[in-house]
């Protein structure tokens, strides 16, 4: 897989203005629309599939997320499915913003998934923990389930927290 950081990003996008491209943001309507870079059109990874036809009009399509990671199993998807040269962007929007180069952003406050994710997760280690203590010594089993799926999370790359969270309504 071709990867470029985002100071090539920049440097393509505004020196170089290569013929025939296309960026896209694979993250969450929602992320995209808090923050962005201007000329990303958004397409979330778990939608990425249906857009190939769209893609293939393009010779070089550019793949960013947050912060690399989501990136990277789309570009790995869309070589599978796409003849366009597909490229991901290392660090992602994260990176984008840390280097300074201007992004859209809206007002108003949005979690990424990511750290919806920890936060209820950690709410919920936490809670089980302190019930353990204080109501029946089984709660610890509550934390025990959540540090397994953190694990498995870590060790396959799939969430079954994030799954469920993009669903839900403030995340559309």
């Amino acid at each position: 897989m071709q990867q470029i950081t985002v100071q090539q990003l920049h440097a393509i996008i505004t020196k170089d203005q290569p013929e025939n491209f296309i960026i896209v943001d694979v993250r969450s309507k929602p992320e995209h629309k808090s923050i962005s870079i201007s000329e990303a059109i958004n397409i979330p990874l778990d939608q990425i599939q249906n857009h190939t036809e769209q893609l293939n009009k393009y010779d070089t399509v550019f793949i960013h997320c947050q912060s690399g990671g989501r990136s990277q199993e789309a570009c790995k998807l869309l070589s599978q499915l796409s003849h366009a040269k597909v490229i991901n962007v290392q660090g992602g929007i994260l990176e984008w913003q840390a280097a300074g180069f201007g992004v859209k952003q809206t007002k108003g406050f949005h979690l990424s998934i990511i750290r919806q994710v920890h936060l209820i997760a950690g709410s919920l280690t936490l809670i089980g923990a302190i019930l353990s203590k204080l109501v029946n010594p089984d709660w610890i089993y509550l934390s025990a389930f959540i540090g397994a799926g953190l694990s498995f999370a870590g060790a396959t790359g799939w969430c079954g927290m994030a799954k469920i969270l993009q669903q839900m309504p403030w995340n559309q």
